[in-house]
């Protein structure tokens, strides 16, 4: 069985500006990670992820997890409309 929590984050001024901030860097990766996809026609997260997954880490210095994740939404957002570059704020 599963079950969902609904949760509300009640974030520091601190805590705030870090997670906009990753937020940020989240979608910068993902633009770029866009503009790869589109000029190379690759709509296959695996095959994508071997061309920008180190790059990626190392230019926004996401974790392993938010650089995944972050294929994965331009993979799926690329696949809806092949004729144009995904974008994301």
């Amino acid at each position: 069985m599963l079950q969902t929590v609904m949760v509300k984050l009640d974030p520091s001024d601190e805590q705030h500006a870090v997670l906009v901030k990753t937020m940020g860097k989240f979608n910068e990766a993902c633009n770029y990670i866009a503009g790869i996809a589109f000029e190379q026609k690759c709509a296959n997260k695996i095959n994508l992820q071997k061309i920008v997954y180190y790059d990626v880490r190392g230019r926004f210095g996401l974790s392993a997890q938010m650089t995944i994740r972050a294929i994965a939404k331009v993979v799926e957002a690329y696949k809806r409309d092949k004729s144009i570059q995904p974008s994301f704020k």
